[in-house]
């Protein structure tokens, strides 16, 4: 008896082993971006949890994942673009590691300077921004530390991703290589980790 029981046992667990892990769900709710992204604010924000099944969040300010919940708060559009983008980027290469997200607003817009830590943003006010981090070649959830830890060829397969799924402007690092449509794919200086994306705004939100 004792020996079908630790079987059973086993096997439960090579079961349990064998299921994903239960990500917390996103409530998204309908917002409003007001104003501009470099002088606005949000209202009845989406906060994106902690990580998913396609991606991670990042903390530039103590460089640590998670995010802190009050960095990661978007409109509900720009949120549920980029993680379009994270799933088929994912389905079409499924061995890559999942994608760090990073900044995107404070829960109600607004100021998003360096008194916030880091290099803080001048941007980032209105939630359609969001900082999306460039794959690792090494497959670490974490920043890329130089040009050098970056998956070049998968970052590009993003950034075109994130093009295609409508992205207002994709700011890239200048030394990162990373291009795309003048008008939308632009240099930035310390964007050499991430491509800050930032979304149009549809008439009916703002």
């Amino acid at each position: 008896m004792a020996v079908l029981l630790a079987a059973l046992a086993c096997a439960s667990g090579a079961q349990a082993l064998d299921e994903p892990p239960a990500y917390a769900p996103i409530h998204f709710k309908r917002c409003r971006s007001l104003g501009a992204p470099w002088a606005g604010r949000l209202v009845n924000g989406t906060r994106l949890p902690t990580e998913g099944e396609d991606f991670f969040t990042w903390d530039p300010a103590k460089g640590r994942a998670p995010n802190r919940w009050w960095r990661r708060n978007a409109c509900d559009f720009a949120i549920r673009k980029v993680l379009r983008v994270l799933r088929s980027l994912h389905r079409s290469f499924p061995d890559a590691p999942r994608i760090g997200i990073g900044d995107m607003s404070r829960p109600r817009g607004g100021e998003f300077g360096r008194r916030f830590g880091g290099l803080g943003h001048a941007s980032h006010q209105s939630g359609v921004d969001v900082d999306v981090y460039y794959p690792r070649l090494d497959g670490l959830e974490r920043a890329p530390g130089d040009v050098d830890d970056i998956d070049l060829d998968l970052a590009q397969e993003l950034v075109d991703r994130l093009v295609g799924a409508g992205a207002r402007y994709a700011f890239v690092g200048p030394h990162t290589g990373l291009e795309g449509p003048p008008r939308v794919v632009q240099v930035l200086a310390n964007h050499d980790d991430h491509v800050h994306v930032r979304f149009r705004v549809p008439r009916s939100r703002r």
